[in-house]
């Protein structure tokens, strides 16, 4: 389970509406001993993302809570992202190759076919992936895992 720091910023019935942000990675990008996405996290300065989950913990507004999302889920969501663009991309450039080789292009004309092609099959994979379906399929794949305490000094 990818657990992720929010706090509840507002409860509506049975939902609670939680903000998530603050944090560039996981915690081990944050401490440095990660695979870097918290580099990329500080340099882009990720927007607070808000949520509306089932309250099942009862927290209240202010409240800070421990969001957990699946590991399989995440890997979809980092393969169907990230992973199938590049592979058009990779795809559409050796595509382009071969059509500038087949059609004698010359060097310059190569790389300029490679490029194009490259990009223009990420670009397309890219909008076809936003067409899809939403980034989670089912409603109740991000819940609330639990209430964390704040420990006040002296206690």
């Amino acid at each position: 389970m990818i657990e992720q720091q929010g706090r509840v910023i507002a409860v509506k019935g049975s939902k609670a509406q939680v903000r998530l942000g603050g944090t560039t990675g996981c915690a081990s990008c944050d401490a440095g001993k990660g695979c870097g996405a918290g580099v990329f996290g500080r340099l882009l300065k990720r927007k607070p993302v808000m949520l509306d989950l089932e309250n099942t913990l009862n927290a209240a507004p202010g409240q800070p809570v421990m969001v957990g999302l699946p590991e399989s889920l995440f890997l979809r969501l980092v393969a169907r992202f990230y992973l199938a663009p590049l592979l058009a991309g990779v795809a559409g450039a050796a595509f382009g190759h071969y059509l500038s080789v087949q059609g004698q292009l010359g060097l310059t004309g190569s790389d300029m076919a490679t490029l194009i092609f490259g990009l223009a099959f990420g670009a397309a994979a890219m909008v076809w992936i936003k067409k899809g379906s939403g980034e989670f399929p089912e409603s109740t794949i991000v819940h609330l895992l639990r209430l964390i305490e704040i420990k006040k000094p002296g206690n």
